[in-house]
């Protein structure tokens, strides 16, 4: 090797290099790209309505780079507004700097956490230049959290499953020191996929307004699922009583206690006693509540530890008036007439609430309260069956003839070859109608 008398790059080297050039080629493409879409738009918009009233320049941070690109701005006659129907035809806003793309990774690090400021350094890393500031990010976050989502087409469910519990936050410089957060979590049912099993259909609801809790989520409901007299809703808590009261908003309404909460107090009070603490495991595992309050009824006052002796007397009381609530569900629907083949017992809400927790309380964090719900809405909806794409704020006319983005693509990494693949681009501009350019045109074929 030591006849070589030129440095060989290490990998890292080579790779880097490498992307830098990518990037440089992504950057000069996509420039001409867009410029040749706004042409085409140009040419096949509906001159009676948008008259062309400047070509303005605009910069845009992408996945690859920053991209500088001119596009035209027109006046709509009808409306009297100024528009770059680039963007329209794009649904892209312009003046927002940073491309869609972008924007949705730098969103998907915020909503992944630890902080904004993490997922600042993480885009900075992956891309080789500062993108956004964590400030930015957490603006942008909040601002896409709170735009409307398209609306859905409704489905049909027999039987509707909902995991209900409170996601408590703590408050930024407020007189409260924190707020819980009602959040209900919606399927259809269970599918395996392979070794696992997962939710049909998932969707999350979260209450946002000082009203009631059941009355929102009714509105949440029929807004999503073409339910009427015959939906059954199953519903799944931890025995908070704004829980139970779905019972009194919902004619077909079974409530469950979640039976993790239920394992968890019990081995709180009679973990140290083998015997009980098995038994009542067993129950709980066969949802048998007759069997459970044996279990728990054969428990001595005395077994229990001096200080959780008034609580463990509260907790049977408890027990006792959510009997009912520990019943099997499935049965009260086959006595219904419904099919239950691949039902599984209601638990799942504290899995789902993990998720949520493992982002808004992981660090110590304090939130404002339009931060965390954005933030508590953003993982939410990239936990759903699918995201769900925005409402159109504004929608254009497309152009008549179908161009082929292929050729666009083509033409934009194909290298320039002087004057004869060229343009004189006042025939492209609103010049082109003025004195010299309608005398270019008449050279046209000469």
């Amino acid at each position: 090797m030591q006849h070589f008398t030129t440095t060989i790059p290490t990998m890292k080297e080579l790779e880097e290099w490498m992307f830098r050039k990518m990037q440089d080629l992504f950057t000069a493409a996509m420039r001409t790209a867009l410029e040749k879409l706004d042409e085409i738009i140009l040419e096949q918009r509906d001159r009676e309505r948008y008259r062309v009233k400047a070509e303005r320049e605009t910069s845009m941070n992408t996945v690859f780079g920053n991209i500088r690109f001119k596009r035209r701005l027109y006046m709509d006659r009808q409306t009297g507004k100024y528009v770059y129907l680039l963007d329209q035809h794009l649904r892209f806003e312009g003046r927002g700097k940073v491309s869609p793309h972008l924007l949705e990774t730098a969103i998907a690090f915020a909503a992944e956490g630890p902080s904004y400021r993490d997922s600042a350094r993480r885009l900075e890393q992956l891309l080789g230049y500062p993108v956004l500031s964590h400030e930015a990010i957490r603006e942008k976050l909040i601002e896409q959290a709170e735009k409307p989502v398209k609306a859905v087409e409704k489905r049909k469910a027999r039987v509707l499953f909902v995991e209900v519990d409170g996601l408590y936050t703590k408050l930024q410089r407020r007189k409260r020191q924190g707020m819980e957060h009602a959040i209900a979590v919606v399927h259809e049912g269970w599918e395996q996929v392979g070794k696992r099993v997962r939710l049909t259909n998932k969707q999350h609801y979260l209450h946002r307004s000082e009203g009631d809790f059941w009355e929102g989520f009714g509105d949440f409901l029929t807004e999503q699922y073409a339910i009427d007299e015959d939906t059954w809703l199953v519903v799944g808590g931890d025995g908070a009583s704004w829980i139970g009261e779905c019972e009194s908003y919902f004619h077909k309404c079974i409530y469950m206690l979640d039976r993790f909460h239920v394992a968890r107090d019990l081995k709180r009070f009679v973990g140290h006693l083998p015997k009980i603490w098995k038994d009542a495991r067993q129950a709980l595992a066969r949802q048998d509540p007759a069997a459970l309050m044996a279990a728990v009824e054969r428990v001595a006052i005395e077994e229990i530890a001096p200080d959780k002796r008034e609580a463990w007397s509260a907790y049977k009381s408890f027990l006792r008036r959510h009997r009912k609530h520990l019943e099997d569900y499935r049965k009260t629907l086959e006595a219904n007439g419904i099919d239950t083949t691949g039902m599984r017992p209601m638990g799942s809400a504290e899995a789902q609430m993990r998720v949520l927790t493992k982002r808004t309380k992981r660090g110590g964090y304090s939130w404002s309260e339009r931060g965390a719900r954005a933030m508590l809405t953003t993982v939410m909806r990239s936990k759903q069956a699918g995201w769900l794409e925005e409402a159109d704020e504004h929608k254009v006319e497309t152009p008549e003839r179908v161009f082929s983005v292929r050729k666009i693509l083509k033409d934009a990494i194909r290298p320039a070859k002087g004057c004869v693949d060229g343009m004189i681009r006042l025939l492209r501009s609103q010049w082109q109608s003025r004195p010299t350019g309608l005398a270019l045109k008449g050279l046209k074929g000469y």
